[in-house]
């Protein structure tokens, strides 16, 4: 009798257990290292920040919804408020599939407690997996100087992340922008932060860094740090669209979840390939892993900006004159488009 029910007791444990790895593999703390590599499916995530509680924060998430991400970030910013209220209400259709930021509008009354208890939090730096891409979370309004408990959670997981023979991409999530223009062009409170990071995710092979702030979208080149002149990384690939393998890493600032533009005056940072404050919107991540058809590690990343819709546009459609096919209608709203393709990592 005792052997069946530790036979049964044993089968129920390794049911659980296989069932909760496979609901609980894309939220990890850390980067779980292991010799076998696991195949991955194609997913795609979605980034905005400085969303406010408007009627374009509402056009964002529709936007949104449209393209059916897996997983979204919110890069910080989020209800300019004192709560979180009316923002967790617009963002309701898509609050199951949230990761979010800290930024500096969260600090607010009680709204980063809210946000951080709504999110099941117990830190506001973190980390987690997704298939093979790892996403590293901090806070830019904590001690992040090195030494600090932040740099050193930093350290570890990105070196962990670029350990694991599962995770074929790492993302840097944040919310305070590095390495963008502003209406002056220069930021130089930023310089420091650069100093400190931009040589650890080299170090560590991270490959893209999402992040706010400027309420505007803009997209660097894949840059690698400067030690000479920190404030002018160097561009590695100066294709605009197209890298294989590069050196460095990409920032896209996505300050466009609809809280208001900052214009940026006519400037560009020499290592930007775009910078735009005229739309809002999103950029959608696809992850496609489809492609690894020789068995050699291929994997590819498509970063797309997607502005909203206008509201002139949805008024304008006439259906006696045609139906733009769902391709089409999506090409009008694409502001950037950029690939990364990897292999033997």
């Amino acid at each position: 009798m005792n052997s069946v029910t530790n036979f049964s007791t044993m089968a129920i444990l390794l049911l659980v257990t296989v069932l909760g790895h496979s609901t609980a593999s894309s939220q990890v703390a850390h980067a779980q290292t292991s010799s076998t590599v696991v195949p991955s499916s194609d997913f795609n995530f979605a980034s905005a920040g400085d969303w406010g509680c408007k009627g374009e924060t509402t056009e964002t998430v529709n936007n949104i919804v449209d393209k059916t991400p897996e997983l979204v970030l919110g890069l910080g910013d989020f209800s300019y408020g004192d709560d979180a209220g009316c923002w967790l209400e617009i963002v309701e259709p898509i609050d199951d599939i949230m990761k979010i930021a800290f930024g500096n509008e969260d600090l607010q009354a009680s709204e980063e407690t809210e946000l951080m208890e709504h999110y099941g939090l117990t830190s506001q730096y973190y980390s987690f997996n997704f298939q093979n891409v790892h996403f590293t979370v901090m806070d830019d309004y904590l001690p992040d100087e090195i030494g600090s408990k932040q740099y050193t959670f930093v350290q570890n997981d990105l070196a962990k992340a670029a350990a694991d023979p599962n995770i074929d991409w790492i993302v840097l999530v944040h919310h305070s922008q590095k390495y963008a223009a502003t209406k002056n062009y220069d930021i130089p409170e930023e310089r420091e932060w650069n100093n400190i990071y931009h040589p650890l995710f080299e170090q560590y092979n991270v490959d893209l860094v999402v992040q706010g702030h400027q309420h505007n979208y803009q997209r660097t080149y894949p840059i690698k740090y400067n030690s000479d002149t920190p404030m002018n990384p160097i561009i590695t690939d100066k294709n605009k669209s197209n890298y294989t393998n590069p050196e460095g890493q990409i920032f896209a600032t996505v300050g466009t979840g609809g809280v208001n533009h900052h214009k940026l005056n006519g400037n560009k940072a020499p290592y930007t390939v775009i910078a735009q404050d005229e739309e809002f919107g999103f950029l959608n991540v696809d992850i496609i892993n489809s492609n690894n058809v020789n068995n050699d590690g291929t994997t590819t990343l498509v970063g797309t900006f997607y502005a909203n819709e206008d509201e002139d546009e949805e008024e304008d459609e006439d259906p006696d004159n045609g139906v733009e096919s769902a391709e089409e209608e999506q090409q009008e709203h694409i502001i950037d488009q950029f690939t990364i393709t990897k292999s033997n990592r």
